[in-house]
C-alpha cells in the first residue's frame, strides 16, 4: 500500500526541482532568438554547424508568421491505435490484440460521421514470420500496431475519397520514425519500408495526411539557440568539449521549443516550415521526408508535421492547417478528431477482461488447461 505521508513529504522536499523558474533562461533564449532570426549569415551557420544535438533546416525567415483561414466545408480521418499484450501470467494465452480505431467527419451540406473500431487478434508466431530473424517481443507489438493505423488510415481515405471526398487524414504522435534508431538494422529496414509504402499511396492517390502532437517536448528550435550561444562562430562540439569546461550552450537546456513560439506567434498563426535532420528521415526519399511548423491555436502550440509533398503545395498545406485548426478549437483545445479516434481505439480496463475471458472459453471448447501464474491468482485474491 503506499505511504502517501512519505510521498507527500519527498515531493515537498523536491519541489523547486518539479517546479523550476526558467523565466530568466527563456528571456536569453527569446532574445538570442531574435538577435538570429535577423541575422543574414546565420544560416549558413547552421548548415556548416558540427553539432552533437540535432539542428533543423527551415523555409522562409526563422520569425516569419503565417495566419490560419477558417474553412467552412471540409472531410476529416482520424486513426488512432492500441494494443493487449500477451500475459505471460497466463499459459495458454500467448495471443495479443491491436485495435484500431478512427472517425470520418464531413462538414458541409449533408454532413456526417462515421465511427469505427477494427480489431484483430494475433499469435507471437505472426511477427515472427514477418521476417527471417525476427523473434517475439512488446517493441515488434508497437511497430506492428503503428504499421496497422497507418494502413486503416489509407484505406478509409481511400473509401472517402472514392465517394468524392478529398479527406485530411490526421494521425497522433509524429510521422518521424524515431523509436526505429534504436532497433536493429533487419527491424529497422523492414518496419521502415512498409511505413513509406504506406505513406507512398497517399501520395500516389494525392490524399494529404499530417499528424498532430500536443505540448509537444521537441528542442529543435532551442537548439538553434544554442547555436547563436556557441562560443564558435561555427558551431564545433567535440573540441569544444576538449577544450572547456563550461558551455554557453546549456543555459538553456532546460527548454523546449514552445517556449520560443508563444513569443512571436499570435493565437490563429504558424511559424515557417522546418526540416527534421535526424538520422532516419535522411532514409525517407525527398517527396516523403518530414517538415514541421508550431501552430498557436489559442489554447495550446501544438507541433504539425507534414510530408514533404503535402508541405510544399500550397493549396494542401492550407488545407490541412485549416482542418487542424478548427478541429482544435471545435475540441477546445485538442483535434475532437483524435480525441474521438482515441476513445475508439483505447482498450480499457473491461475491455481486457472480456478479452481474455473469450481466450479461457476457447481453452475450454478446445479442452485445453489455461493456467495462471500465483503472482496473478495472488493479486486477483489477496488473503490476510
Amino acid at each position: 500500500m503506499l505511504d502517501r505521508k512519505k510521498v507527500s513529504e519527498r515531493l515537498q522536499e523536491i519541489s523547486d526541482k518539479l517546479f523550476p523558474d526558467v523565466s530568466i533562461t527563456k528571456e536569453l533564449a527569446v532574445a538570442t532568438w531574435q538577435r538570429i532570426a535577423h541575422d543574414p549569415a546565420f544560416r549558413q551557420q547552421a548548415e556548416e554547424a558540427q553539432s552533437s544535438f540535432l539542428v533543423p533546416g527551415w523555409h522562409s525567415m526563422l520569425n516569419d508568421t503565417f495566419p490560419i483561414n477558417q474553412h467552412a466545408e471540409y472531410a476529416v480521418l482520424a486513426v488512432d491505435g492500441s494494443q493487449i499484450y500477451p500475459d505471460r501470467h497466463v499459459s495458454g494465452a500467448g495471443c495479443f490484440l491491436l485495435n484500431v480505431g478512427g472517425i470520418s467527419l464531413s462538414y458541409n451540406a449533408q454532413s456526417s460521421v462515421t465511427l469505427f473500431s477494427e480489431p484483430t487478434v494475433y499469435i507471437p508466431d505472426d511477427i515472427e514470420q514477418l521476417q527471417a530473424g525476427f523473434s517475439f517481443s512488446p517493441d515488434l507489438v508497437d511497430l506492428l500496431r503503428e504499421q496497422l493505423e497507418l494502413s486503416v488510415g489509407f484505406e478509409r481515405a481511400q473509401q472517402l475519397g472514392a465517394h468524392g471526398l478529398q479527406p485530411v487524414t490526421l494521425f497522433d504522435g509524429t510521422i518521424i520514425f524515431w523509436t526505429l534508431e534504436g532497433k536493429t538494422p533487419e527491424v529497422r529496414k523492414y518496419f521502415l519500408q512498409k511505413y513509406l509504402e504506406i505513406f507512398t499511396q497517399f501520395y500516389e492517390k494525392r490524399l494529404p495526411f499530417a499528424s498532430y502532437i500536443s505540448y509537444p517536448k521537441s528542442r529543435e528550435l532551442i537548439n538553434l539557440t544554442r547555436l547563436g550561444l556557441c562560443r564558435f562562430s561555427v558551431a564545433n562540439c567535440i573540441p569544444c568539449h576538449s577544450l572547456y569546461d563550461t558551455f554557453p550552450c546549456k543555459q538553456v537546456d532546460t527548454l523546449i521549443d514552445t517556449h520560443i513560439v508563444s513569443s512571436f506567434v499570435q493565437p490563429g498563426y504558424r511559424t515557417t516550415l522546418f526540416s527534421s535532420n535526424s538520422n532516419i528521415v535522411q532514409e525517407y526519399p525527398e517527396h516523403l521526408k518530414p517538415w514541421f511548423c508550431y501552430l498557436n491555436s489559442g489554447h495550446e502550440i501544438g507541433r504539425v508535421e507534414l510530408p514533404a509533398w503535402v508541405a510544399h503545395d500550397e493549396q494542401l498545406r492550407e488545407q490541412v492547417l485549416q482542418v487542424i485548426l478548427d478541429q482544435v478549437q471545435k475540441g477546445n483545445g485538442y483535434p475532437v478528431c483524435l480525441a474521438e479516434a482515441h476513445e475508439q481505439a483505447v482498450v480499457k480496463g473491461a475491455d481486457r477482461e472480456f478479452f481474455y475471458s473469450l481466450i479461457y472459453k476457447v481453452g475450454i471448447e478446445q479442452r485445453r488447461r489455461i493456467s495462471m501464474s500465483q503472482k496473478n491468482m495472488k493479486k486477483k485474491r489477496m488473503g490476510v
